[in-house]
């Protein structure tokens, strides 16, 4: 059963909890460290976008529209939709020779809007370039163009395309293709359910190539390392992991709250997911399952603050209180690599 992974304080109150699992697995598919329900069944949402992007080059579409490691980047984010975002994806298309009316993931406010505080105005429009899953559907439509498949059917989920990218996502994950649930993710594009001790493993599988993917996730591991701003942006979770540790920690987000990222060095994946759907509680409850791995101190989260110790301040911009994790991960194997004095 999932278990309490973070309180909210009001003052010195605790005024609500958020309850979640986590995994953390190996690359061998061994469970390393828990809590919660590891296998709580559950949607992949935007941590897919890694696995999605494995099809673009297994299929020998980003050689041939030389796709740069940037772009490739992008492909595998959920960007800000900051100019830097909007003409990289604009460039992808390009190389396809399809314009941006194919892109079918609809339109949204940047989320750079929602990071500085911007309202957008009543009659405001936006572009479907400005969406944090237009890379993601441009590599889409890419496979379709090289493949020779209808490029304006590519999100229909027995389309070609969507079958690779379920075959991939089978694969990496280690679990059976007939086992996935789908459904539609909020870009309209297909999307995985299955247990979050699975999608852990994909992670692991990310960060030491251990997979028959093995050439395709170097690349697509090496595009997030080199341009962590295209997986998400500045301000961002994902963004900010990757510059507190250094490059250590691989992390893709995903929609109702569930943080999935890769441990480089320590061939570890881990899977996070409040169970509300509340993202209020995954920064923190994120830090503290790295505290606890030994991967990040006291002062690399102070460094990232805003995640690890976040506040809750009223109408008035007064701090009223505060949101803090509280769990003890589970122990299932003594592995040389995870030191058992970080579990405290």
């Amino acid at each position: 059963m999932p278990e309490i992974l973070a309180k909210v304080y009001r003052g010195k109150t605790v005024e609500s909890v958020h309850f979640g699992s986590v995994a953390v697995v190996d690359s061998k598919g061994r469970l390393i460290y828990s809590a919660g329900d590891p296998n709580f069944f559950t949607y992949l949402r935007s941590s897919a976008k890694p696995f999605q992007t494995i099809p673009l080059i297994e299929s020998g579409a980003a050689e041939h529209f030389d796709f740069s490691t940037r772009e490739l980047a992008i492909v595998s984010g959920s960007h800000n939709g900051e100019k830097i975002h909007v003409d990289t994806v604009k460039k992808i298309l390009k190389k396809v020779g399809l314009s941006e009316k194919y892109l079918k993931c609809g339109t949204q406010p940047p989320l750079y809007y929602t990071l500085k505080g911007i309202i957008p105005g009543p009659k405001q429009k936006f572009s479907v370039l400005q969406h944090n899953c237009s890379g993601k559907h441009s590599g889409m439509l890419a496979v379709s163009k090289y493949k020779g498949f209808n490029p304006r059917d590519y999100i229909n989920p027995k389309h070609p395309v969507q079958k690779m990218i379920l075959k991939a996502v089978a694969g990496v994950c280690e679990y059976p293709e007939n086992k996935i649930k789908i459904g539609i993710d909020g870009c309209s594009a297909p999307n995985f359910a299955l247990p979050l001790s699975n999608m852990a493993l994909g992670f692991a599988r990310l960060v030491s190539s251990d997979s028959n993917h093995r050439e395709s996730l170097k690349i697509v591991l090496n595009s997030m390392k080199k341009y962590p701003e295209m997986i998400s942006g500045q301000g961002r979770l994902d963004y900010i992991l990757d510059k507190v540790s250094g490059g250590k920690v691989i992390s893709k987000a995903g929609a109702e709250a569930l943080q999935c990222f890769g441990i480089k060095g320590e061939d570890l994946g881990v899977a996070v997911r409040i169970l509300d759907g509340n993202n209020r509680a995954v920064g923190c409850v994120v830090a503290e399952v790295l505290r606890q791995l030994g991967v990040l101190s006291k002062s690399d989260l102070k460094k990232m603050e805003k995640f690890a110790y976040p506040k809750i301040k009223n109408w008035s911009g007064l701090v009223v209180g505060y949101i803090k994790a509280d769990f003890k991960l589970k122990k299932h194997f003594n592995l040389p690599f995870v030191s058992s004095e970080s579990i405290s």
